[in-house]
C-alpha cells in the first residue's frame, strides 16, 4: 500500500527490481558512472558528490583513474577552498545553484586536464513541449557513445513526495526511450536508491524554481 505522505513514490521503480534495460542495452555512460556512485557526506553536499561521480567517470574514460587517486569530495573541496563551494556544502550550508555548479565543473575539467570536454547548461523554466523535446534529445545521447553525463537539479518533494522542501542534485545514468523513463543515481544513498522515473515527472521537479527565483534544471557534461 502506498504511504499517503509519499504520494510520488509509486511513480518510481528501483533499479534493483527493474534492471532488464541496463543488462540488455550497452548503456555506456551508466557503466562509466555506476562504479563511482557515492553518498554525499553532508545534507548539503549533493552538488559535490554529483561532481565527483561525473569527474571520476570522465577521467576513467580518459584513462586517468588510478587506484588511490580517484576524485573524492574532500580532494575536490581542496581545489575550491578559495570559493564559496566549501561553505555551501557544509552542514546546513545551503548547497549550490545550477549555474554555480556548472562554473565549478568548468574549473574542475581544466584542473584535471579533461581537454575536449564541455558543459551545456539547461535551466528549466517550464515543463513545456519544447523543453521536454530538448531534455529527451540530451537523454538520448546517454545511450550513444561513452562520454555524456547529465546532472539534474530538482525539487526533492516534487520528485519523491517525501515532504523535503529543498533542491537536490544527482547524476542521470540511462534513458529507456521505449518506456520514456530516466535512471537517477541519487547521491543521498541513505534514503534514495537508484531508480527509474518517468521523464515527465523528473522534468516537472526540475521546473520548480528555487525560493529566490533562480532556475533549476540540468547540466550536460560531454566529450566533443
Amino acid at each position: 500500500m502506498n504511504d499517503p505522505r509519499r504520494p510520488n513514490l509509486g511513480t518510481l521503480t528501483p533499479l534493483s527490481r527493474d534492471n532488464d534495460y541496463v543488462r540488455a542495452h550497452p548503456t555506456p555512460n551508466f557503466w562509466a558512472l555506476m562504479p563511482h556512485q557515492i553518498h554525499q557526506h553532508t545534507d548539503s553536499s549533493c552538488s559535490l558528490a554529483s561532481a565527483a561521480m561525473v569527474l571520476n567517470a570522465a577521467r576513467g574514460l580518459a584513462g586517468q583513474n588510478r587506484i588511490g587517486g580517484l576524485v573524492s569530495e574532500k580532494r575536490l573541496l581542496e581545489l575550491f577552498k578559495e570559493t564559496g563551494w566549501p561553505a555551501g556544502v557544509a552542514l546546513d550550508g545551503g548547497g549550490r545553484k545550477l549555474l554555480e555548479l556548472a562554473d565549478h565543473l568548468d574549473d574542475a575539467l581544466k584542473h584535471y586536464r579533461l581537454d575536449g570536454w564541455r558543459i551545456d547548461r539547461h535551466p528549466v523554466a517550464e515543463a513545456d513541449a519544447a523543453t521536454a523535446d530538448q531534455f529527451r534529445a540530451d537523454l538520448a545521447a546517454l545511450e550513444g557513445v561513452a562520454g555524456c553525463f547529465l546532472i539534474a537539479n530538482f525539487h526533492l518533494d516534487d520528485f519523491y513526495g517525501d515532504g523535503s522542501d529543498i533542491g537536490h542534485f544527482s547524476p542521470l545514468a540511462a534513458h529507456d526511450a521505449a518506456t520514456d523513463r530516466v535512471l537517477v543515481l541519487d547521491v543521498y544513498k541513505a534514503d534514495y536508491e537508484p531508480a527509474w522515473a518517468p521523464t515527465s515527472h523528473l522534468l516537472k521537479a526540475m521546473a520548480r524554481p528555487c525560493n529566490d527565483g533562480q532556475l533549476r534544471g540540468y547540466l550536460v557534461v560531454r566529450r566533443d
